[in-house]
């Protein structure tokens, strides 16, 4: 989801004090497309940005939101199950129930884009706890918190619940009166980071493919004819030295990097500044052997790979899909980006995704449901 955009459109509109709508999915029953945290923004004039399905539920969505949300934020329910004799049915075979928070957005109750905003200029996790059903008078459709603002407007066992958890789930919880609440806890994260070392040709479809992705993408080239903006127009791009630049960028455990230079001697005096560095991964394109011989360079200069050194490094980096054209490789290394390794799981060989679970495996193989269920909890 292109949370940046969402922003930007909200942004856009609030400077010409118009009022948009917000629609959050906030609980899942079943299978979806949209998963719990997916957002769609809908300005006056039509424009959108955003899922909350693949574009089955949006059109009969955006033609209802204007007239629930009159009074303000609505809970509305839409049933993908085949079988339902209940409301209005979508003959998408999903089989499930997803549950869309809408709520109106302006200049002056910006409180749902405050939130996304920050998350993204800050570049830290933000965890938010949202009601979307409530028989409290205390508590009311639409309220929202975060970690920073809750205080002692929550019952003890609800601020535990919501520090605690670390995924996506629903929580429900009564009043002193004993009326249930019901809300979503969600962790919204900032876009990924990726810089990538090289500006030749094949670099151009990697950052096309990143940026399609709402990715942050820096460009490193140290010939100016190539590190010209005009061929990544979606990136930052910095020309200079390698391995000089990357001592200037901001590079974090949250950046991953790809190295594409084609020229042996650079990525040996740009790679010990990189694994020096926090940044969660480091791919180069080449063979294994030319990585072999360029952990034997650093290890002529006294650098010996420590255990997250040898984790970090990836090469040849991408996803075996059998590709050839500068395309297919891109696809190869954002495929394997997005479905990152990290611990070592129970079967040999293989790892799993530090931010998705997955293997990179085909989904026809899986004999497990495509997504796990979304935790439902029970504030006691």
């Amino acid at each position: 989801m292109s949370v940046s955009k969402i922003v930007d459109l909200a942004i856009m509109s609030f400077e010409d004090d118009e009022t948009c709508v917000l629609c959050t999915v906030v609980r899942l029953d079943g299978s979806g497309y949209g998963r719990p945290g997916a957002r769609l923004l809908l300005t006056p004039s039509g424009e959108r940005e955003g899922y909350i399905s693949g574009g089955c539920l949006e059109k009969d969505l955006c033609r209802r939101v204007w007239e629930a949300t009159n009074n303000g934020p609505r809970l509305i329910v839409l049933d993908t199950r085949g079988n339902s004799v209940e409301g209005q049915r979508y003959g998408t075979g999903c089989e499930g129930l997803v549950y869309v928070l809408c709520q109106r957005v302006d200049r002056s109750h910006p409180a749902a884009i405050d939130v996304l905003r920050r998350v993204q200029e800050q570049r830290q996790d933000a965890k938010l706890l949202t009601i979307y059903r409530s028989d409290s008078s205390d508590y009311h459709v639409g309220d929202q918190w975060t970690e920073a603002s809750f205080a002692d407007q929550l019952p003890p066992s609800v601020s535990q619940e919501f520090r605690s958890v670390s995924r996506n789930a629903s929580i429900v919880f009564t009043d002193e009166a004993g009326n249930e609440v019901e809300a979503a806890i969600e962790i919204i994260r900032p876009r990924r980071e990726l810089v990538i070392f090289g500006a030749g040709d094949d670099v151009i479809p990697v950052v096309q493919a990143a940026s399609v992705l709402d990715w942050e993408v820096t460009v490193v080239g140290h010939r100016p004819e190539l590190a010209d903006p005009s061929r990544f127009p979606t990136a930052r791009v910095q020309c200079g030295p390698h391995h000089l630049v990357a001592r200037s960028l901001s590079l974090s455990e949250r950046t991953d990097v790809v190295v594409m230079t084609h020229d042996f001697a650079r990525d040996g005096e740009l790679l010990p500044v990189l694994l020096d560095s926090p940044v969660r991964s480091i791919g180069l394109l080449g063979p294994k052997r030319r990585l072999g011989r360029l952990v034997q360079e650093l290890y002529k200069r006294g650098r010996k790979l420590s255990d997250n050194d040898i984790a970090r490094l990836r090469s040849p980096i991408g996803l075996d899909i059998g590709a050839i054209s500068p395309a297919e490789i891109a696809m190869a290394i954002m495929a394997e980006l997005i479905a990152m390794p990290g611990e070592l799981i129970s079967q040999p060989g293989e790892r799993i995704s530090q931010t998705t679970g997955r293997i990179g495996q085909p989904l026809h193989d899986r004999l497990e449901p495509l997504h796990e269920p979304v935790p439902h909890l029970v504030a006691s």
